[in-house]
């Protein structure tokens, strides 16, 4: 198996792999989003990443180094969006793939609203799951241009 970016695709890149439930991905996944939504930057913390997570972005690598430094980065991140009026935000149409059945990869574009509706912004993330005793947890996040898409290949 193989990694694979590319960029300016806009197309799905990759091989949606039966080994991993991908499903549960997904409803994770989806759940993350509606806890951002919520400001529920605790709970983020507690069932969405592992309190050891990397977050790789174009000024280079940031690491958490335990649950509580998860939060305050999320609670740092959703305060910043609040002030500027957000409601929620939107993957639109995830690309999920696993390279091996204890990981699995949630690629895309991510809209972000305002409470009216509009648009406030556009961006690009990859999300690294993996399987812990706890289940399904975010353990690396690389931001990147809406138009990127990180996928597996076969």
């Amino acid at each position: 198996m193989a990694l694979l970016v590319g960029f300016a695709t806009g197309g799905v890149l990759g091989w949606q792999s039966s080994e991993a439930d991908v499903a549960d991905v997904k409803a994770m996944h989806d759940v993350y989003y509606q806890y951002f939504a919520d400001g529920r930057s605790d709970a983020i913390a507690d069932e969405i990443y592992h309190p050891n997570r990397i977050r790789f972005a174009a000024a280079g690598a940031t690491f958490a180094t335990g649950r509580d430094d998860v939060e305050a980065g999320m609670r740092q991140v959703i305060d910043g969006l609040v002030a500027q009026g957000y409601d929620h935000s939107e993957m639109v149409a995830p690309r999920i793939c696993a390279p091996n059945p204890g990981t699995a990869i949630v690629s895309g574009r991510i809209l972000r609203y305002h409470d009216d509706g509009s648009v406030l912004g556009e961006a690009g993330a990859s999300y690294i799951y993996a399987q812990t005793e706890d289940g399904w947890r975010i353990h690396a996040v690389i931001s990147h241009d809406p138009t990127t898409a990180v996928g597996c290949i076969k």
